[in-house]
């Protein structure tokens, strides 16, 4: 019998949601857009049209309150989540909720509160993991682990080519980078190494280009280069794996070494896509042309910083996570990227910045959160 495709309701539709959310959506076979719920009515009848939606909606619970809707995906901007997270609990919806899962420390731990033992499933959009290139490192790094491990994660982007008012939060109010993105990196660290750091140090700007040093149990460290300051004529991410004399480099997530790693030693192509089209590059292939693409960049494009599906996409697993969730929904596995993680990689964020303010290493406990 031919599975029965699960119906998705959006919740904030702007930049993110529209390049990268409603998109992956829109390429599964096994999803089904159902309606779309903005403040913005302008982008929503565009939304509509272009995705042939049954409904469009000012009213979020009219998203969760559709029977066709079997997955709603929040992407509000995040000091607007526990409202949603509390009527995906009243209504038993499952919920996918963008990162960082909230903007406040109250906040973070209200999530916790309202969604650790809530029966409903949830998931916060922490896409790295899932990834094919992280998929299949995290295999060979267990098993070439001992000893010292040293691990190194650059996400260096290009801030002036911003969308102008993450530009303006970010310069002018000056939010932190560090919650809205280098959570990102936390939760992968986390995933990868299975535990949490229980030690961390900062040095650079604060709420922009910073050097971060983690520790985690068994003898492992990483530094993450979180900046804005780069190009994104350069591919943003990389890491580089240490342990047992064996190195593995995850390169932009097009192409995967491992050296010196018994068996599992060689490279793996990651598969990308661009204006339709699949296909495979190396890591310097690649930033060749990132390279190209971004000396294309009309001035107009750059002040509306909005670039989303212009360049050539390597899966980040953006895809990958919405499918995972839906294999979850249907049969009851709980999601690994749970509101425990989101808080874990959240308060890592403000306990950094606590670190830059203090000019000191900061100790890590998150144990507190179990008692939430």
């Amino acid at each position: 019998m031919k599975e029965k495709r699960m119906g998705v309701g959006f919740i904030g539709c702007g930049g993110h949601c529209c390049g990268s959310n409603i998109p992956c959506a829109a390429r599964n076979p096994k999803l089904k857009i159902i309606g779309f719920c903005d403040l913005r009515q302008e982008p929503l009848e565009k939304l509509k049209e272009q995705y042939n939606s049954k409904f469009i909606t000012n009213d979020m619970e009219r998203i969760f309150s559709d029977p066709e809707i079997g997955m709603v995906i929040c992407a509000t901007k995040p000091d607007f989540r526990l409202p949603v997270m509390e009527l995906a609990v009243k209504y038993k919806k499952p919920l996918f909720v963008e990162k960082p899962v909230a903007y406040t420390y109250e906040d973070t731990l209200k999530a916790v509160s309202i969604m650790k033992n809530s029966g409903v499933p949830f998931i916060v959009g922490f896409n790295r993991p899932y990834s094919p290139m992280m998929q299949a490192i995290r295999p060979i790094y267990e098993r070439q682990k001992n000893g010292n491990t040293l691990i190194s994660y650059r996400i260096v982007g290009e801030g002036h080519i911003w969308p102008p008012e993450h530009q303006h939060a970010v310069y002018v109010k000056k939010e932190s980078t560090v919650l809205h993105e280098t959570t990102h990196i936390f939760d992968l660290l986390n995933w990868l190494t299975r535990s949490a750091p229980v030690k961390v140090y900062m040095t650079g700007g604060g709420n922009i280009d910073n050097m971060i040093t983690l520790t985690y149990p068994d003898n492992v460290f990483s530094n993450i280069m979180a900046g804005d300051n780069g190009t994104v004529g350069y591919p943003k991410e990389k890491i580089d794996i240490n342990t047992n004399y064996g190195t593995i480099v995850g390169d932009f997530f097009a192409e995967m070494w491992a050296v010196r790693c018994g068996d599992d030693s060689g490279k793996t192509l990651f598969p990308y896509m661009w204006n339709g089209k699949k296909g495979k590059m190396n890591g310097r292939k690649y930033a060749e042309v990132l390279w190209k693409w971004r000396d294309g960049v009309t001035e107009e494009q750059r002040k509306t910083g909005h670039y989303f599906g212009e360049f050539p996409a390597i899966s980040k697993g953006h895809y990958e996570q919405q499918e995972y969730f839906r294999k979850c929904i249907i049969s009851g596995k709980p999601p690994e990227t749970d509101v425990l993680r989101g808080a874990i990689a959240n308060i890592t964020g403000w306990k950094a910045v606590e670190s830059w303010q203090k000019g000191q290493v900061v100790d890590l406990d998150f144990s507190f959160l179990n008692e939430l």
